[in-house]
């Protein structure tokens, strides 16, 4: 009986993930714009700076439902992940830019967002 409570305790604790609260910024307009390729995202990147911080501390779960599946996905040293996402239109685009503007967000081993950065 014990083992079957701590089971549905760690169940319960796992499934518990913190809700993004972005605000005003338009999670569906940035899904729409897979890759960058109609400009949306760029014209959101003051709105995505206002909203970074709340970001931060999000579980990879949380991240994809509030900003999409991401274009990639990097493994990193110590299990930890980064999460690639064009801001402006990517090779994969017909108006692809050169050098493209990223939205990478590392997680930890855990799957928590701990880093944000735009290059």
């Amino acid at each position: 009986m014990k083992k079957i409570l701590a089971l549905l305790l760690l169940a319960l604790v796992i499934s518990c993930t913190k809700k993004a609260e972005l605000g005003d910024f338009d999670t569906e307009r940035w899904k729409n714009d897979a890759n960058g390729c109609m400009g949306e995202r760029a014209e959101m990147i003051q709105g995505l700076l206002d909203t970074k911080p709340n970001l931060l501390g999000l579980y990879q779960k949380s991240i994809i439902k509030a900003l999409g599946q991401p274009e990639k996905e990097e493994l990193y040293k110590r299990s930890q992940t980064y999460y690639i996402y064009h801001i402006d239109p990517s090779e994969d685009c017909e108006n692809a830019l050169k050098d493209p503007r990223l939205l990478r967000i590392r997680f930890t081993s855990l799957g928590i967002a701990n880093e944000i950065d735009i290059r």
